[in-house]
């Protein structure tokens, strides 16, 4: 299998991931405050990173060469998780996916200046027939702007900086590094987050594990599939998680969307019809010096 190809089902794997964590943390911060929720669940992800990098004998793949650019990355990753918590707490979830969106345009836009990786101009047009496929089904409201919007726009950028990061981490750093330490600076904010916390019962206790061990998953297999993939082609099939999410509105809420938003629907299958031709006909190079374990399975 080309490397493209596996990383694209990586990143859906990733994808449906996310959802089930997402959804999970979206019904918790009903009754659970922010601050709380934020620093167990991201403690619940350490905790199953923990157990799986001892338990599979990975301890010494912990080991960094560039420790100033982690905690960057770290940086990255604790701005994109406030603004999630509170685009999650106060949007419905197709506005936070709406803003999520717009961060395959920034990574092609950004990659061949940071990365050297260009984007070719049938994937510029795959990218931005996508993006437009994007917001005739999500139709996001931004008339009234307040400090939740302004969360709610630093997630494209964000979140492409912290992609953009770990691709160029991934040329001497393995995955288990890059995903180990990225919680510790969320886990020290969360902590100082105001707010009082709540007594929760056992069910919670399980929810927020299971949350927080998607959390995990979803990111081992996402770093994984930026290594081994080319971000310009990669990224957006991150466009079919807006399909996920109206599979779940039409299975458990009786959902259903009207032509405008199948049309959009339709555009963002193009999108990925078009990039998976792409990823069919140029495979990236894969950083050479790792080994096999380190670079193709997460």
């Amino acid at each position: 299998m080309r490397p493209n190809t596996r990383a694209i089902l990586y990143l859906q794997l990733c994808l449906l991931i996310f959802l089930l964590g997402d959804s999970v943390a979206k019904k918790l911060l009903e009754s659970i405050p922010l601050g709380q929720l934020m620093c167990l669940r991201t403690a619940a992800s350490i905790l199953v990173l923990t157990l799986i990098v001892v338990a599979s004998g990975r301890v010494a793949l912990l080991k960094i060469s560039k420790p100033l650019h982690h905690l960057l990355r770290s940086l990255f990753f604790a701005l994109i998780s406030l603004g999630y918590y509170v685009a999650v707490k106060y949007f419905p979830m197709s506005a936070v996916a709406a803003a999520l969106a717009g961060a395959p345009i920034v990574i092609s836009a950004i990659s061949p200046l940071v990365l050297r990786e260009n984007a070719n101009t049938v994937q510029w047009l795959a990218t931005l027939t996508g993006f437009v496929g994007v917001c005739l089904v999500l139709k996001p409201d931004f008339s009234q702007l307040g400090w939740n919007y302004v969360a709610l726009l630093t997630l494209p950028l964000s979140y492409a900086g912290m992609i953009l990061w770990s691709r160029y981490l991934s040329r001497t750093e393995s995955d288990w590094s890059m995903n180990f330490y990225i919680y510790f600076p969320l886990l020290l904010l969360s902590l100082f987050w105001p707010g009082e916390w709540i007594a929760i019962g056992t069910v919670d206790w399980v929810l927020i594990l299971l949350s927080g061990s998607c959390c995990a998953f979803g990111f081992i297999l996402m770093v994984a599939a930026f290594r081994i993939g080319k971000p310009v082609v990669v990224a957006p099939f991150e466009y079919t998680s807006i399909i996920m999410v109206t599979g779940v509105d039409i299975l458990f809420w009786q959902f259903f969307p009207n032509s405008v938003m199948w049309l959009g629907i339709g555009l963002i299958l193009l999108c990925a019809a078009v990039q998976g031709w792409q990823a069919r006909i140029e495979p990236p190079v894969i950083t050479p010096h790792l080994r096999p374990e380190d670079t193709h399975s997460p």
